[in-house]
């Protein structure tokens, strides 16, 4: 693999994460679906959904119908392989919903197969940060620094 390739498989990939946020927060589950593999499996705090169609059962009914969020990625960190036939990223994802409240903060862990010219999500493993009330337990020259960026408790 050749530097060109190289980078056209890395932002082939960051488009793939992209497209799932995009396809996701806007219901286009045609479009959504067509990022997964047959045999594709999608993991959210141990809990797995194995194979494209019951992935989608899962993912499709996370919210009803007229009710949305937003989907906020980090920039990925993607891994090619040495044979560029598969790759691995991590991407840090904040989920606003609807009422403009962070309900999920977590990482993607994402296995990517490349199939007929194009990337496919192999395995994603959603892992969420726990929800802890209260501002963060921070030290005084911590809080003494941030404390005029950050939302009064």
């Amino acid at each position: 693999m050749d530097a060109v390739e190289r980078l056209t498989a890395l932002q082939e990939i960051r488009d793939l994460i992209a497209r799932y946020a995009i396809h996701y927060d806007d219901k286009a589950w045609e479009q959504f679906a067509a990022l997964w593999a047959e045999e594709a499996a999608f993991s959210a705090n141990g809990v797995s959904f194995d194979g494209r169609e019951s992935l989608l059962a899962f993912l499709t009914t996370c919210l009803p119908p007229g009710y949305s969020g937003k989907h906020m990625n980090s920039p990925p960190l993607v891994e090619l392989s040495p044979d560029g036939a598969t790759a691995t990223a991590r991407t840090d994802v904040v989920w606003i919903s609807q009422d403009f409240e962070n309900r999920i903060v977590g990482r993607y862990d994402d296995r990517f197969v490349k199939r007929d010219g194009r990337w496919l999500f192999l395995r994603r493993e959603e892992s969420t940060v726990p929800f802890t009330p209260g501002p963060p337990p921070m030290s005084e020259t911590a809080t003494a620094v941030s404390e005029k960026t950050m939302r009064p408790s």
